[in-house]
């Protein structure tokens, strides 16, 4: 089914169909085109960039002696002439289909890593695995090839079989690959602790229909926020990104063009069934382009999510395609488009609420939709407000390992921003104040009492806690006196003993590492030997020596 859009560019020509789309360099988003040229190609050709070209194009240009030389000379990266079999697999792409074995590759220096393999591919059935590195495609070595020549080789026409030879563990397997059509799902979701994560690869024709589906889906497992996932995906068609929008906005305005009238132009979001009413985090990357970015928009601007991740790539411009009478494609630029509110995109991006390039975002995705799965989850957390929702963050979780990092470069956006974070203190949110936010340590452990700072101290340290009153030594563990590596979160095994009735030493099983700095914690879990309660907890830096 075709869907036609943006008809206001071609209102001088009513012979021409059309269908506007867009594009990525790296990718180009293409849709059957539905707009002929007539058998006087290059003079259609300069008429139609005269008239719907985003920009004046000089006489100079469009004076040019071939299709090629006049789009060469646009100097625009998006307008293009290509073949119909480029325009075919493009179609193929923009749908997540190709005709291949069946496998997520990665390009490495011997060849193609598998790193997983799709099921029921023919791939599965010859027993391919994750891990396995291809480096022989019949009689070709894939050692030194790029990316696309690789990938061309393995590929081929459905129906054709492949010889591969394989490293697995050290040893050389061979297998022989029936090639058969593979279609992958652009949108694929599951629930894990009451959190939906939705990843969307690319704006298909139906993929605004089979969001709708996964949503309903994970609603019926108990999903009661979400991250949806859109970091590289390059974009799609325009259709499907007003169709995502509307399971936020419903049929508000999703996005605004602008073409060579220089007029901005609305494009409303297609109402759907249902909404998206439960918090959601938006994940994006510097290769979330063009179709992921009008979402992303539409997400930032309505105040409808919180966007965590990188800047996007910044790709927005409007292309549509013509077929030309030897069935090859011409691609132009007609438009460039805003978010609903008019923001520029192209060269720009949207921009992350926070930042988050060296951790994993989706555990901070996870951090922040805890406290809406699960209320009671930590009686220790912060907040902040953040696209006019206020969030919390369990310091329970973001203590642990497995979030350590990733909330540290989180804090780091909310130690540089004007808004105030709290903590939460027994009953009541205390709000940090500007010296806290200058330090990293409040975040993880607020209300903690500061002790002096060990400098140079020696790899067998053994520290000394004194306390003001009998303790009860039982109390005494890894959870209440810890030794945390501050860049990994990792707890350092220690030993403890006590010393008369209110002493404590802790003694690291193994030496330190040099110049390293970690936090002794005391934590309030520790009770004296009364059944009195630890009243504040303490915490101390620690450096150690270089040797």
């Amino acid at each position: 089914m075709q869907r036609f859009m943006f008809n206001k560019f071609y209102k001088n020509n009513q012979s021409w169909r059309f269908f506007t789309a867009l594009f990525l360099a790296v990718l180009l988003v293409v849709i059957t085109p539905a707009t002929v040229l007539a058998d006087s190609t290059l003079d259609d050709v300069r008429s139609l960039i005269q008239e719907v070209y985003v920009e004046p194009v000089s006489e100079e240009i469009l004076g040019a002696s071939s299709i090629e030389e006049i789009i060469k000379g646009l100097g625009d990266p998006y307008s293009n002439h290509f073949t119909i079999d480029e325009y075919m697999q493009f179609l193929d792409s923009m749908e997540s289909r190709f005709s291949g074995i069946g496998v997520y590759i990665e390009l490495e220096p011997r060849g193609l890593e598998v790193m997983s393999v799709i099921k029921g591919s023919p791939a599965e059935e010859v027993g391919l695995q994750s891990g396995d590195v291809i480096i022989q495609v019949g009689n070709k070595s894939l050692a030194g090839l790029s990316h696309e020549e690789s990938v061309s080789l393995v590929r081929g026409p459905e129906g054709t079989k492949v010889e591969l030879v394989v490293l697995r563990q050290g040893k050389s397997l061979n297998f022989t690959v029936e090639r058969r059509s593979i279609s992958v799902p652009t949108v694929e979701g599951n629930v894990q602790d009451g959190i939906g994560y939705i990843s969307i690869s690319s704006f298909g024709e139906s993929t605004d229909e089979a969001f709708g589906k996964v949503v309903k889906e994970l609603r019926q497992k108990g999903a009661k926020g979400w991250i949806i996932d859109v970091r590289n995906n390059s974009g799609g068609y325009l259709d499907s990104a007003l169709g995502l929008a509307g399971y936020f906005i419903g049929n508000e305005t999703a996005v605004q063009t602008k073409g060579n009238s220089q007029v901005f132009e609305a494009s409303k979001a297609i109402k759907q069934d249902i909404l998206l009413t439960e918090p959601v985090v938006f994940l994006t990357n510097g290769y979330s382009a063009s179709a992921s970015e009008i979402l992303a928009a539409v997400v930032k601007d309505y105040q409808k999510g919180v966007l965590v991740g990188d800047n996007t790539y910044g790709k927005g411009s409007v292309q549509s395609l013509y077929i030309l009478p030897n069935n090859d494609v011409l691609k132009l630029t007609v438009a460039k488009f805003y978010s609903p509110y008019g923001k520029p995109i192209d060269g720009v991006g949207v921009k992350p609420d926070f930042p988050i390039m060296d951790n994993d975002p989706v555990k901070v995705a996870q951090l922040m939709l805890m406290p809406y799965v699960d209320p009671n989850m930590s009686s220790e957390a912060i907040q902040f407000t953040a696209s006019g929702k206020d969030w919390e963050i369990p310091l329970s979780q973001a203590r642990t390992p497995k979030y350590w990092s990733a909330y540290q470069e989180f804090v780091g956006n909310l130690i540089d921003s004007p808004w105030d974070v709290f903590w939460w203190e027994g009953s009541n949110w205390q709000v940090y104040s500007k010296e806290e936010k200058e330090r990293i340590w409040p975040f993880f452990y607020p209300g903690y009492k500061e002790m002096p700072e060990l400098v140079d101290i020696p790899l067998n340290k053994t520290f000394t806690i004194k306390f003001n009153g009998g303790i009860d030594f039982s109390t005494i563990n890894g959870q209440t006196v810890e030794l945390i590596d501050q860049e990994s979160g990792q707890r350092v095994p220690l030993r403890y003993q006590l010393v008369g009735t209110q002493e404590v030493r802790a003694t690291p099983i193994d030496p330190l590492e040099e110049s390293k700095t970690y936090w002794l914690a005391i934590n309030k879990g520790i009770k004296g030997r009364d059944g009195s309660n630890l009243a504040q907890g303490a915490l101390t830096i620690v450096k150690t020596r270089s040797e």
